[in-house]
C-alpha cells in the first residue's frame, strides 16, 4: 500500500507542477511547446505507472461504472480494459454476498468520507472468488465536487490462504500438545477417548468430533463410544458399518477398511456422504475427515471430525491429525495394556491365594495326618510300653514274692525274740520299737508281694507334722551315719489330714532316705510343712551331687526307662490312691520333693473316689 501512495503522491506532483509552468510560459510559442512536451513526458511517465504498476488501477465514476481498468486489473480479474470501460463494478466484480458492505463504502466515498483500506472478496472473469485489498481515494472536479474515485487493489488471495494453512497447522499442533497431555493424565480409556474429543472441538474450533470402534462382528459394525461437540441426536442415526456397503463407503467406514484417512470434503454434494447427509446438514456439518486408529495393522476404529465449512482439512493439517490419532491410538492400547496387566496381576494373585489356600488346606490335612500317625505311633509306644510294663511288673511281683518270702522268716524269728525279750525286760522300750516296726515291716512285704493288686488304704484323722516327727526320729541313726542334718520348717498350725498315716509315714521315710542317699557327702536336708488354698505341702529339699534329672516324670513310672526303684512310683502311687500328688522340682543343685495332700478327705462308702471340702 505504500508503493500505492508513493505512485499517486508522485503523478499529482507532476501534474501541479506541469500546470504551474504553463501558466508561467504561457506567453511564447517556446515555452508552450516545452509544456507540451512535460506534458507528454509526463503523461507517458503516469502510462508506464498506471500499466506496469503491481497493483490494478480501478477508477470509476459517480454511477459506478469503469472508467479506467490497468494492465494489472486485467490479470488480477481476467477481463480486459474493453469489456470493463462503461460497465458497472457490480455486475460482475462483486459477489452478492459482499455487495452490502461493498455498497456502504461507495456511498461512504460519495460522500466525500474517506475509509483507509478493505478487504473484499471479488469475481474472476472464470467465476473463482479472490480477495483484495483496496485502498480508495476520492476523485473531484475542476469546481470540487466528488465525480468518482480510484481504487487500487492488491490481491492477497495466496496470501490468505497461507495464513490459514499456517493458522489450521498451529491449531492443529496445539490440538496435538494438548491431546499428549492428556494421553499423560487419562486413568481410563473412556476418559481418554473423551478428553480427546473435546480438545479437538475447543481448541480446534470444529464442529463435532466422535470416536467408533470396530466390531470384530459379522456386519462390522462401527460402536460410537465418545464424543464432544454439536451433536443433537446424530450419532444415533448413523448406523455405520466398516464392510464394502453403502453405510460403509462413508469416511469412516472407508477409513476402517482401506486403513487410510478418509475426507469428505463437502457433504452437501459427495455421493458417498449420501446416507447421513440429510442430518448432516441440519447439524451444519460441511465437511468432515476420518482418520484410523490402529494397533500393530489391526484397525480398532476411527477418529471423526467435523467442520462447518467446507473443503476445511488442508494436507499439513490432516498429517498433523494422522499423528493425533496415531498418538490416542497408542494411548489407548497402552490404557488396555495396563488394564490387563491390572487383571494379570489380579488374576495371579487370585491364583496366588487360591493355591495358598490349598497349600494351607493340604498343610492342615497332612498336619492332621501327621498328628494322627504321632498319635499312632505314640499309642503304639504306649501299647509296647505297657506291655513291656506288664511284663517288667509281672516279673516284678515273682521277684516281690520271693523277697517277701525270703525277709518273711528272718522277720518272723526277729518278732519271737522281741517279743521273749519284752516279756523277760519288760521296761527295754527298744523292745515296742522292735514289734512295732517288724509289724510295719510285715505290712510293707505283703504291699510289696501285691504290687500289682490295688492298695489297702485305711483313712483315718492324722498329724502329718507328728508322722515326720517319728519318721526323722526312726531314721536318725542312717542319718547320722551319713553326715545328714535334718532341719525342720514345720506349721505349728497345720490342720489335719484324713489319711493312712503308716503309709504316709511309708512315702516320708522313702522320700527321706532318697535325700540322704542323694548327699553322699552329707548335708541339710530341709523339711518344711504349709498350707496353700485346701492342700496341705510337705517339701523335702536337698543337695545333690548328682546331674540334673532330664526327665522327672519317668521317676515315678515303675522300671521305667532309667529308674532303679520302685519306691519313688510306689509312692506316687500311694499318693494318687489317698487323693494327693507327689512332684519334683528342680533349682541348680537342688532337687525339691513336694507332697501336696487335700486338708480334708472323707470316703465316700463302697467307693474309691473322694470329696475335698
Amino acid at each position: 500500500m505504500k508503493n500505492q501512495d508513493k505512485a499517486k503522491e508522485q503523478l499529482t506532483s507532476e501534474k501541479e507542477e506541469l500546470c504551474h509552468e504553463s501558466l508561467e510560459w504561457g506567453g511564447s510559442k517556446r515555452e508552450r511547446l516545452s509544456v507540451k512536451e512535460a506534458l507528454r513526458r509526463s503523461e507517458e511517465r503516469y502510462c508506464n505507472v498506471y500499466n506496469t504498476a503491481p497493483l490494478a488501477f480501478v477508477i470509476w465514476d459517480r454511477d459506478c461504472c469503469i472508467t479506467g481498468w490497468n494492465k494489472c486489473a486485467e490479470k488480477f480479474f481476467g477481463w480486459s480494459r474493453e469489456e470493463v470501460i462503461g460497465r458497472n463494478f457490480f455486475e460482475f466484480l462483486i459477489p452478492q454476498r459482499t455487495r452490502p458492505h461493498v455498497e456502504e463504502i461507495v456511498a461512504s466515498l460519495l460522500r466525500g468520507e474517506l475509509p483507509s483500506t478493505s478487504i473484499n472478496e471479488n469475481l474472476t472473469k472464470g467465476g473463482e472468488i479472490v480477495l483484495c485489498e483496496w485502498n480508495n481515494s476520492i476523485l473531484y472536479d475542476s469546481e470540487g465536487r466528488v465525480e468518482g474515485a480510484i481504487s487500487l487493489a492488491l490481491d492477497i488471495t495466496d496470501r490468505r490462504r497461507s495464513e490459514e494453512a499456517l493458522w489450521k497447522v498451529n491449531r492443529a499442533l496445539k490440538m496435538l500438545s494438548e491431546c499428549n497431555h492428556a494421553l499423560v493424565r487419562a486413568a481410563n480409556e473412556e476418559s481418554l477417548l473423551h478428553s480427546i474429543c473435546e480438545i479437538i472441538v475447543e481448541e480446534g474450533g470444529y464442529r463435532l468430533a466422535w470416536v467408533g470402534i470396530a466390531m470384530q462382528d459379522e456386519k462390522k459394525t462401527v460402536i460410537p463410544v465418545a464424543q464432544a461437540g454439536y451433536e443433537d441426536g446424530y450419532l444415533e442415526s448413523l448406523n455405520i458399518t466398516w464392510d464394502d456397503t453403502k453405510r460403509g463407503r462413508g469416511p469412516t467406514g472407508t477409513a476402517i477398511r482401506i486403513k487410510k484417512p478418509s475426507i469428505a470434503k463437502d457433504i452437501l454434494h459427495d455421493p458417498k456422504f449420501a446416507p447421513w447427509r440429510a442430518e448432516a446438514i441440519k447439524r451444519g456439518y460441511a465437511s468432515s475427515i476420518a482418520i484410523l486408529l490402529i494397533d500393530n495393522d489391526r484397525a480398532l476404529g476411527a477418529l471423526n471430525i467435523y467442520a462447518a465449512e467446507a473443503d476445511a482439512f488442508n494436507e499439513d493439517e490432516v498429517t498433523l491429525l494422522a499423528q493425533l490419532a496415531d498418538d490416542l491410538s497408542f494411548g489407548i492400547m497402552a490404557l488396555r495394556t495396563r488394564v490387563e496387566r491390572k487383571r494379570a496381576v489380579a488374576a495371579l494373585q487370585e491364583a496366588h491365594d487360591e493355591l495358598e489356600r490349598r497349600v494351607e488346606e493340604r498343610t492342615a490335612e497332612l498336619v492332621e495326618a501327621n498328628a494322627k500317625l504321632k498319635s499312632e505311633i505314640e499309642d503304639r509306644k504306649r501299647l509296647e510300653k505297657a506291655l513291656a510294663q506288664k511284663e517288667k511288673l509281672e516279673t516284678l511281683g515273682a521277684i516281690a514274692a520271693e523277697v517277701a518270702h525270703e525277709i518273711r522268716n528272718p522277720l518272723v524269728s526277729i518278732g519271737g525274740f522281741a517279743r521273749r525279750l519284752q516279756n523277760k525286760f519288760s521296761d527295754l522300750p527298744e523292745c515296742d520299737i522292735i514289734l512295732k516296726e517288724s509289724q510295719r515291716l510285715e505290712r510293707i512285704l505283703a504291699r510289696i508281694k501285691n504290687y500289682l493288686e490295688p492298695v489297702e488304704i485305711s483313712f483315718q484323722e492324722c498329724s502329718v507334722n507328728e508322722i515326720i516327727t517319728d519318721c526323722l526320729e526312726l531314721l536318725s541313726p542312717e542319718a547320722e551315719r551319713r553326715r545328714v542334718r535334718c532341719r525342720l520348717d514345720l506349721d505349728p498350725k497345720l490342720s489335719a489330714v484324713y489319711s493312712d498315716p503308716s503309709i504316709l509315714a511309708q512315702i516320708f521315710i522313702n522320700l527321706i532316705l532318697n535325700a540322704t542317699e542323694a548327699m553322699q557327702k552329707g548335708g541339710n536336708l530341709n523339711i518344711r510343712t504349709f498350707e496353700i488354698d485346701k492342700d496341705i505341702q510337705i517339701q523335702f529339699k536337698n543337695k545333690t551331687d548328682r546331674q540334673k534329672v532330664k526327665q522327672p516324670e519317668l521317676l515315678f513310672m515303675p522300671f521305667a526307662e532309667g529308674g532303679k526303684s520302685i519306691g519313688l512310683p510306689l509312692s506316687y502311687r500311694l499318693l494318687k490312691d489317698m487323693g494327693g500328688l507327689l512332684s519334683l522340682a528342680q533349682e541348680q543343685d537342688w532337687m525339691i520333693f513336694t507332697v501336696s495332700l487335700p486338708k480334708t478327705v472323707q470316703l465316700d462308702a463302697g467307693r474309691k473316689d473322694f470329696k475335698t471340702d
